[in-house]
């Protein structure tokens, strides 16, 4: 196995060196950024720095070397630091893995593979999967390869929440009007009865129903079922004046929940129709997208695409209880930059739903391995 170190300003002219060098067959073994020049730690320049190979073994490589490599002369008045030898077994053992694999994919040390298999069986996606790698494999290095498995997951979650810090949530303040949108069958009816049922029985807040899905009968009968229950006024809304309205009907109330239309969102023309019947949004307003965790993610992205002209408050997550992983969560929230308010893990009106947060959902991606 034939190793050698390269640098460039980037990773594509990194790689044009090593291809140029060794052939389409080269494989990175290890990358990382580092930093050169400059004065008192200022002005200094990034660099991509490489550690690439190739099996002289690999049949295009026995047809175009024809010569033997030069014997490597090592100075036997330079002994070798105890760090290189580290770096050299380290080396030596991702080789083997390498060739046990047969994979050309980064290989990281292997104390940092567990956590990063734990992702993945999670469902985390690949772009984040490599985010989380390098930094690892950063903190390993800074570390000097000290490091548990509680230290390893604690850089994970760390780097995770860094890649969600940019979220958008709910502010702080509490909202008048809260809209529940979402495609049919993820629950959303029952999610607004719970979050009501939570205002009026922890809170002693008075509340309020306004529904605008008037294509299922058994929606409506279901809210106002809920309104008896919560002694809360039910309004429908077949328009936008209607809505316009019962607002103003309801002025009163602390909170008013809007149920809307339960319907196949990936066709953009239903968010189109359900816009319609939207006031202009007020910074008393928050407007949540439902989705259930249990669905593919293509399909849920899908939807949420076409979601893109509202500004949403947050997800809520209903089904979770469903499902054993929870990457896809992890995934939309980081894709699109729209936090996690609520779950629901069940039916019971209004214990199984939860308040949580993008932090505490990143947590429990390793709850299986505690």
């Amino acid at each position: 196995m034939k190793m050698k170190k390269y640098m460039a300003p980037s990773m594509p002219e990194v790689m044009k060196k090593v291809r140029a060098e060794l052939g389409p067959q080269a494989v990175i073994l290890q990358s990382k950024t580092v930093y050169k020049g400059g004065v008192l730690g200022l002005f200094r320049k990034k660099n991509i720095e490489v550690v690439a190979a190739i099996d002289p073994n690999a049949e295009m490589i026995e047809r175009t070397i024809e010569r033997k490599p030069e014997p490597v002369t090592i100075k036997q008045h330079t002994p070798l630091s105890d760090e290189l030898k580290k770096d050299m077994q380290e080396m030596k053992q991702m080789i083997r893995q390498l060739k046990e694999t047969k994979q050309a994919d980064f290989l990281y040390p292997e104390p940092l593979q567990p956590v990063l298999e734990q992702l993945k069986r999670q469902g985390l996606s690949e772009e984040l999967l490599q985010l989380t790698g390098d930094h690892l494999l950063e903190k390993w290095r800074e570390e000097r390869h000290r490091a548990d498995d509680r230290k390893v997951r604690d850089w994970a979650i760390e780097c995770l929440i860094d890649c969600l810090s940019s979220c958008r949530t709910a502010g702080p303040e509490p909202a008048k009007y809260i809209h529940l949108l979402g495609p049919t069958g993820v629950g959303k009816t029952t999610t607004l009865a719970k979050l009501a049922s939570k205002k009026v029985l922890e809170k002693g807040e008075k509340v309020a129903f306004i529904t605008t899905d008037t294509y299922r009968i058994a929606a409506i009968e279901q809210l106002k079922t809920y309104a008896g229950l919560l002694d809360a006024p039910f309004k429908i809304a077949y328009s936008r004046s209607d809505m316009e309205k019962a607002f103003a009907d309801l002025a009163d109330y602390d909170v008013v929940f809007i149920d809307t239309a339960g319907r196949n969102y990936r066709e953009k023309q239903y968010v189109e129709d359900l816009q319609a019947l939207m006031l202009k949004k007020t910074v008393q307003s928050l407007y949540y997208l439902v989705l259930s965790a249990a669905s593919k993610q293509e399909d849920l992205e899908e939807v949420i695409e076409n979601f893109t002209s509202i500004q949403l408050d947050g997800f809520i997550f209903t089904k979770v209880d469903e499902t054993k992983t929870k990457g896809t969560i992890v995934n939309l929230m980081y894709t699109y930059k729209v936090g996690i308010s609520f779950i629901a893990n069940g039916q019971n009106v209004p214990d199984d739903l939860s308040e949580t947060t993008p932090e505490r959902i990143i947590q429990s991606l390793f709850e299986e391995t505690r």
